[in-house]
């Protein structure tokens, strides 16, 4: 928002997330979230009016102003290779709704349209081209869709204490309607193990994250870093789907990070839809996880909107 008070994406969502309980019991997933941002938008003087799917070339979503009267849209791209995605986009698009839009009003349509350009365009893979605002806004949305669909308190019941398998990861996703990635990316910010995910295109990185634990013992997943030769993704490239149902033990020199290369168990998938694979590495907890001197491993990571 524009108006001096800046909100927390999880404070926001977490709200939200307190009023469907109290409305629908525990009995509230996965969140129709597109019922949920219309009667929460219709209490503003700029509601959000349409949601609603289309070709959108280079975009998982946009949230933009209706250009004669004071209202929103959401649109998210309804291309196939996006459709286990829509759920997120949506609540991430609700996100910049609630914590991001200008509030319109109808002094902002005097001369019969909007003048000033307010739309959020979220593209999909795109780091490195975000300037740090954008960078900021955009991981804001995505905190706000993963702690809408997935609320802390019932996810950590699902997981808590569980192996990181495929059983768990279609658990989540069924339970809450959202991707394998966005179930990725919320067990690798929940998780107090030393833990990494990485999506790759071509052999290379495109994009990673890293718990809290594994980036205060130099485990960073850079952009464009080489996938090793192999690595599980790599020798399953002919493979649909998950390489195996379980992690595999791999032994030290197969990957390599900062502080070198140590022993890791591996599970790894290939989408032949989106034409890339995702990998989540497991690493031993035995290890010293006194952070690196002169690093804040946590603002220095690679942190991106990856949740749909």
């Amino acid at each position: 928002m524009t108006d001096g008070k800046r909100k927390s994406p999880q404070k926001e969502a977490n709200r939200l997330s307190n009023l469907l309980r109290q409305v629908l019991g525990e009995d509230r997933f996965p969140v129709d979230v597109e019922a949920l941002a219309r009667e929460v938008s219709r209490n503003n003087e700029d509601p959000i009016g349409k949601i609603v799917g289309g070709e959108l070339p280079g975009f998982e979503g946009m949230l933009r102003p209706h250009r004669r009267r004071p209202e929103w849209h959401i649109v998210y791209n309804d291309d196939p290779r996006y459709r286990g995605r829509v759920r997120f986009t949506i609540a991430h698009e609700f996100g910049h709704y609630q914590l991001h839009r200008p509030p319109l009003s109808g002094q902002d349509y005097a001369s019969g349209t909007l003048e000033r350009d307010c739309d959020f365009q979220c593209k999909p893979l795109r780091p490195s081209a975000w300037q740090d605002a954008e960078r900021q806004r955009e991981e804001e949305a995505d905190t706000f869709a993963s702690f809408l669909l997935m609320p802390l308190d019932d996810y950590r019941t699902q997981v808590d204490g569980e192996e990181m398998t495929v059983d768990l990861l279609n658990h989540v996703t069924d339970r809450y309607g959202v991707s394998l990635t966005a179930a990725c990316r919320k067990w690798i910010d929940f998780t107090d193990k030393r833990a990494a995910m990485v999506v790759a295109r071509d052999g290379y990185a495109k994009w990673g994250r890293a718990s809290r634990a594994a980036l205060k013992t130099g485990i960073f997943v850079r952009s464009g870093m080489p996938i090793p030769d192999n690595a599980l993704a790599t020798i399953g490239a002919d493979e649909r789907g998950f390489v195996s149902s379980n992690p595999v033990s791999r032994p030290a020199g197969v990957w390599s990070f900062s502080r070198g290369s140590e022993p890791v168990r591996e599970l790894a998938m290939v989408s032949e839809l989106l034409d890339m694979s995702l990998t989540i590495l497991l690493f031993d907890d035995s290890v010293d996880l006194k952070e690196i001197e002169g690093e804040e491993p946590w603002d220095t990571y690679d942190q991106f909107n990856v949740g749909r």
